[in-house]
């Protein structure tokens, strides 16, 4: 076995993730679970949406207590994103999130 073989090996993924998508005639690799989430639910136009819209809310921010009302918001939001996966897929989302 020469050295290229044992570096590829070592490279190569277990368990690759991938998304089915299409009513199956698509099929995309994914990075993690949570890429696999965003793809499999096509979600990422609205991830995108509320990092651009969070960028722009801490580019806002001078103060402590706007960085308080700010990170309160965002936990809230994160809070709301973790319901909503549990409702959507319980049993990944227990895989991840272990509660």
């Amino acid at each position: 076995m020469s050295i290229k073989n044992l570096n590829d090996k070592k490279n190569k993924k277990k368990n690759p993730l991938y998304v089915v998508t299409n009513k199956g005639k698509d099929v995309e690799p994914a990075e993690n679970r949570w890429d696999a989430f965003i793809k499999k639910y096509d979600l990422g136009p609205f991830i995108q949406f509320l990092q651009g819209l969070i960028d722009l809310m801490a580019s806002q921010v001078k103060t402590y207590q706007g960085f308080l009302a700010l990170k309160q918001l965002v936990d809230q939001l994160v809070a709301k994103l973790e319901k909503f996966v549990r409702v959507v897929d319980p049993v990944w989302a227990f895989s991840v999130f272990g509660r």
